[in-house]
């Protein structure tokens, strides 16, 4: 079977010219730009040959990203090839001709930015004053270069939504390959969206297939989270991840969803699992805060993790507020809290306020 992947429907459409498809992009780029970088921290500064190497290591991705293989087996093998060789390489001298790479590298690190900056759906498409709309804000921190968190606001129907958060295994080059390919897993499954559970077997079962042919297993944690702005319900199901909180306003009440038992293991390791659901009723002020594990074990000098009573304290602090202001003080919180340490793993926090009033007005 002759390998053909596809690049990701927003590149096409934002006009971006690309000539190698994803095996491009993940080969070309994610990984081997990402490789070099994880490369860099174990390579000898006595290394010789930097320019060599360097040279190298840009004509290899230009070359490979062109040609195709015969099977998924051997896409993965000369991609894990390319990260052993890559994890030899020195850094780049100033100047040299190893300094392409990182180029390149701070070219996938703005591309996998760009996607998640991508500007939110409307939900509804046309909002009717007094009825309820979506309001959505989020916030991003990598670990290393690439990152292994990421979140999907997928559209479902005029009023409907698809919200998606995963934490791939690791971070890093590696674990930006499996995001690359759980987007476009996302986007080609959305006719199935409505339903919470069956959604989340379909990705899984989908994704077990292409995690077949990687020599070591990968696998992701996952919520996803279907809210209804017509009928005023959410619907929702977690593959192993943690479960967002909920604070409902009027009652000046927090608490975290619950999906009920057994929750379904994480995606990619049990092609046939099956994974439970449950629902919330949408009300006026209503905020769901969904999270990666990196934001509770984000790690000061002293070994101490940030830990869950302290979110949960900034947001009843402010609960009161935008959900912009919320997911700032508590990205503030933990930056304050974690000093000059260095961020242990990849944060990603996407917040989904349900409201009423109309969208804000932009003045020039």
């Amino acid at each position: 079977m002759h390998v053909i992947l596809v690049f990701p429907q927003w590149l096409g459409a934002s006009g971006v010219p690309w000539p190698f498809g994803v095996v491009g992009l993940i080969g070309g780029l994610l990984l081997v730009v990402g490789a070099y970088a994880l490369g860099r921290k174990r390579a000898s500064a006595e290394t010789n040959g930097l320019a060599a190497a360097g040279k190298w290591a840009v004509d290899r991705a230009g070359l490979q990203a062109t040609v195709g293989v015969d099977s998924e087996s051997d896409l993965v093998s000369a991609l894990e090839s390319w990260v052993e060789r890559l994890a030899t390489v020195a850094p780049p001298a100033s100047g040299g001709p190893g300094a392409k790479i990182e180029a390149d590298l701070d070219m996938a690190r703005d591309f996998q930015n760009a996607y998640l900056n991508r500007p939110y759906p409307k939900v509804p498409e046309t909002h009717i004053p007094g009825r309820l709309r979506l309001s959505f804000y989020h916030r991003y921190q990598a670990a290393m270069a690439l990152g292994g968190d990421f979140f999907d606001i997928v559209p479902l129907a005029p009023d409907a939504v698809g919200v998606f958060v995963a934490d791939v295994m690791g971070h890093g080059a590696r674990s930006a390959l499996i995001t690359a390919m759980m987007r476009t897993l996302l986007r080609d499954l959305r006719g199935q969206g409505r339903n919470a559970r069956h959604y989340m077997s379909e990705i899984n079962h989908e994704l077990c297939e292409i995690m077949r042919a990687f020599p070591q297993p990968l696998f992701a944690s996952a919520f996803y989270f279907v809210p209804d702005t017509t009928s005023r319900m959410a619907t929702f199901s977690t593959a192993g991840h943690p479960a967002p909180f909920y604070l409902h306003r009027a009652r000046a009440q927090l608490t975290r969803l619950n999906v009920p038992p057994p929750h379904g293991a994480a995606l990619g390791i049990l092609p046939e699992e099956k994974y439970t659901g449950g629902s919330v009723r949408l009300h006026d002020e209503d905020l769901f805060l969904f999270f990666t594990d990196g934001v509770y074990e984000a790690m000061n000098a002293d070994g101490e993790e940030f830990g869950l009573d302290r979110v949960r304290a900034i947001i009843k602090q402010y609960q009161y507020k935008s959900n912009q202001v919320i997911v700032d003080a508590i990205m503030e919180g933990i930056q304050t809290f974690i000093g000059d340490a260095p961020l242990n793993d990849d944060i990603c926090i996407v917040a989904v306020d349900v409201v009423t009033e109309p969208e804000p007005t932009t003045t020039n």
